[in-house]
């Protein structure tokens, strides 16, 4: 066949009254190589992929007269184009990827759907709901407790959860990156099996029929694990510190891992609250040196110094009319799980002044909650040997005093005779943990942005004194997290009382995303007419390896 009898045989009726310039069109579509296949030989859309929408419109609940915005997030080859329908019929002008009303009103209740399309197809997405309902008589809602950034191993579980007032019923609709998450709709998102891609910003949005109020954005950061040095060095230990052990010793200081027995420690000597584990007075010298063996490969230098010195504070107690309940023979160790180099497990050492709860192969290395608390307060003298446990806290303390009155937010309200997130002066254990920490800007002291360059480094000093006590692997890791730029843009500094390290009832507190330390200024039980010292470390999300709340 001709090349003019292929073009007759393609070629479409002509309508009688078509023009030239339709012959002309159809003649360069035919006779040209690039056009041929534009007409039947090929296609310019092969590579292209169709769109597939990845988040679905939310429903809404908003008061009249009040803002109501629906959004869609979908992958596909670019461009993709939008349309907006209401009730199936399309909204002239909506054509982004998220359609907004000024001011809703009843006429704009109904069913809301969008189409996404490009040059490979199109989708329409699940229809969301607008309800729009009488504004009168109802109280706005108000978010009392914001959701607070977590860090996550992969794998974990992770909840947000929001507590917000205002005039029931209250509708909640969580976001990911300003991206509504389907089915999350309660006051609590979990993600039962973290993956990398759940990092992000997360909000939630409260409603009711007087409005909406959308919360400030919490973090997730999600962590790939990998080995730990640490874990596998303190694992070693401990193995060879059971080793030297009878079978009844290892029952003892070896138990399972749960959350009720992780809380068993106490700002009260050990006489009159019961530890976990074997107490240092059941283990002949060989078996305390392997036990510090493991206490030395847990902890930095001054960790382990530190702990050296509290027993020898606990001693001094003693002998200076304290008696039997005091002396380091109260102090106790416990393995919270079986010491691995890979399952998670507890250390715990705890005894009337120190508790350290190490966990390893966590969600997070965070050895926390560390309680640390002296008396006598300062340095003291014992069989001719010189000690101060607490002057690197202390000292670091008095120095932030110094000038935190020069700041009229830094003065909370009310008085703190003891801790808040600590084990009471009652005798009182850890088992009322986790509590509600403070949300908002309001009521938490003065912002760390608002110091003088010399103020914040003294608030480093102090995050330090306590960090530093842990092995070089945990410090570093989690000193990167409290004093990254943006911990520190949300970090908060406090104190109540006369704020100095010598007056009863004075109370300080760092509280940050994650880190939160307090320090309280008790009077004496012991030596009579003086002051010792209260203080604790706890980390938001990571207390017991971030196995705190699961």
């Amino acid at each position: 066949m001709s090349l003019s009898s292929l073009a007759a045989a393609a070629r479409p009726p002509v309508p009688a009254n078509a023009g030239r310039s339709w012959r002309k069109a159809l003649t360069a579509c035919l006779f040209s190589a690039s056009a041929l296949l534009g007409c039947g030989g090929g296609s310019s859309t092969e590579a292209a992929t169709a769109p597939s929408i990845t988040s679905q419109p939310a429903s809404l609940t908003v008061a009249a007269g009040s803002a109501a915005s629906f959004s869609v997030a979908a992958t596909g080859s670019a461009p993709l184009g939008y349309q907006w329908r209401k009730g199936g019929a399309s909204i002239t002008g909506a054509t982004a990827a998220s359609f907004s009303i000024t001011a809703a009103s009843s006429n704009d209740a109904g069913s809301y759907d969008v189409v996404v399309s490009n040059a490979a197809g199109s989708v329409t997405s699940a229809a969301a709901s607008l309800t729009v309902t009488s504004s009168s008589g109802a109280t706005a809602p108000a978010i009392t407790t914001a959701p607070t950034s977590q860090s996550v191993a992969a794998g974990g579980s992770v909840s947000f959860s929001v507590v917000a007032s205002g005039t029931a019923p209250l509708s909640y609709q969580w976001f990911k990156d300003g991206s509504a998450i389907a089915n999350a709709t309660s006051a609590t998102y979990t993600v039962a099996a973290v993956a990398a891609a759940n990092a992000g910003s997360y909000t939630v949005t409260v409603a009711n029929a007087a409005g909406t109020v959308t919360s400030a954005a919490a973090t997730l950061s999600v962590t790939t694990g990998g080995s730990s040095a640490l874990a596998g060095s303190v694992a070693t230990s401990a193995s060879a510190f059971l080793a030297t052990l009878s079978s009844t010793q290892q029952t003892a200081v070896q138990l399972p891992w749960d959350l009720a027995s992780a809380r068993r420690w106490s700002n009260l000597p050990a006489a009159l609250v019961a530890r976990n584990g074997l107490a240092w007075s059941a283990l002949n010298a060989t078996q305390q040196a392997a036990a510090d063996g493991v206490v030395r490969a847990a902890l930095s230098s001054a960790g382990n110094t530190l702990w050296s010195d509290m027993r020898a504070a606990d001693n001094y107690l003693s002998v200076n009319g304290g008696g039997a309940t005091y002396g380091e023979g109260n102090y106790y160790i416990a393995f919270l799980g079986t010491p691995s180099a890979t399952g998670f497990w507890v250390l715990q050492l705890t005894g009337h002044h120190l508790t350290y709860n190490l966990a390893f192969n966590g969600n997070t290395k965070s050895p926390t909650p560390l309680f640390l608390a002296v008396e006598p307060k300062g340095s003291f003298t014992l069989n001719g040997v010189s000690y101060d446990p607490m002057q690197a806290q202390r000292t670091a303390v008095a120095d932030l005093a110094i000038t935190l009155s020069a700041y009229p937010a830094a003065l909370l309200g009310g008085t703190y005779s003891d801790l808040l997130f600590g084990a009471n002066g009652g005798g009182g254990i850890d088992g009322t943990y986790p509590k509600a920490y403070p949300s908002g800007t309001s009521g938490r002291g003065v912002a760390y942005s608002s110091l003088s360059p010399t103020d914040q480094a003294k608030v480093q000093t102090l995050i330090r004194a306590y960090v530093n006590t842990q092995a070089p692997e945990y410090a570093n890791d989690v000193l990167a997290a409290y004093l990254s730029d943006t911990a520190l843009a949300s970090t908060y500094v406090a104190y109540a009382g006369a704020g100095n390290t010598t007056s009863t009832g004075s109370y300080f507190r760092i509280d940050g995303p994650r880190v939160w330390i307090e320090f309280s200024v008790q009077r004496s039980i012991v030596i009579g007419n003086d002051i010792h010292y209260h203080t604790i470390w706890r980390d938001k999300t990571g207390d017991f390896g971030g196995r705190c709340c699961s």
